[in-house]
């Protein structure tokens, strides 16, 4: 297949995002990402849930949002040069120049409110998509239906995993560990407006394309609460300097967040993952 000829492949050049994305994409943006993929993986321990079979030697495997692609470079590792990993994002600004690339990675753009490349309808045997029930609030029916047309019918991980505040009863979302904390609760209720639709989203997947969707709850201890604090907070700030634009006010709620954070108060949350087979 001549993917060169039909979708837009990264070759090391900056490529504009043309999305709503509410985070920033430079290099501390990109070392949290390198730092919360890795508390994912020891939390989790899998890169794809075990329900799903990837031993094939033509296997197909996308992440959507992937951001600086660090999960596709982790599973292709051990995968034969058979198999084909393909990144999307809506900016490429974060992964490396396509040289660097292993020879089995492919990264594209896509937006995923969009519907997918053509090149890609019912191309792939599993698609991982991480993190956008986070940010990408004007998620549709219609998304997760772009998603299914890239599926070829084998078992599948649309796995919006959440790592950022889950207020959907606000089971965890500030768990203090020696005292009440008014400085974990603004960036809380400023990230996460109303995200309750989440413990939902198996039933609305098997309305849209999916079925025996499926849902996890991973939980981590207080002996790691404050390093996922810090990810929140490093999180947080990245939100604040991008949409609300107040230097002053975004430097404070920072320091009195971690000021909190020192003092035994800490954001804890459920991490949710979902596994789904394409109708």
């Amino acid at each position: 297949m001549d993917t060169q000829a039909e979708s837009k492949i990264w070759t090391g050049n900056l490529v504009q995002a043309t999305d709503s994305y509410a985070l920033l994409r430079d290099c501390n943006a990109s070392s949290r990402l390198t730092a919360q993929y890795y508390l994912w993986k020891e939390l989790l321990g899998f890169l794809v849930h075990p329900d799903i079979p990837t031993q094939a030697a033509d296997l197909r495997v996308a992440d959507v949002a992937t951001g600086n692609g660090i999960w596709l470079h982790d599973l292709a590792r051990d995968k034969p040069t058979s198999a084909e990993f393909h990144g999307f994002d809506s900016s490429l600004d974060q992964v490396g120049p396509r040289p660097w690339l292993p020879a089995n990675i492919r990264m594209h753009t896509w937006n995923i409110f969009e519907e997918p490349p053509s090149q890609f309808m019912g191309y792939f045997d599993v698609v991982h998509v991480r993190l956008i029930t986070v940010w990408s609030i004007e998620l549709t029916f219609s998304t997760f239906q772009n998603l299914a047309a890239t599926f070829n019918g084998t078992k599948s991980t649309p796995s919006g995993v959440r790592q950022k505040p889950s207020q959907a009863c606000r089971r965890n979302t500030s768990k203090k560990s020696t005292r009440n904390s008014e400085g974990m609760i603004q960036p809380d209720r400023l990230m996460t407006p109303n995200p309750s639709w989440k413990y939902d989203l198996t039933k609305i997947m098997n309305e849209n394309g999916y079925s025996d969707s499926s849902l996890y709850t991973y939980e981590y201890g207080l002996s790691t609460a404050r390093i996922w604090n810090d990810v929140y907070v490093s999180t947080w700030k990245e939100f604040a300097d991008n949409v609300l634009k107040n230097p002053k006010a975004v430097r404070e709620l920072e320091q009195k967040g971690m000021d909190e954070a020192r003092n035994g108060a800490a954001l804890m949350f459920p991490k949710l993952v979902w596994v789904a087979r394409k109708t």
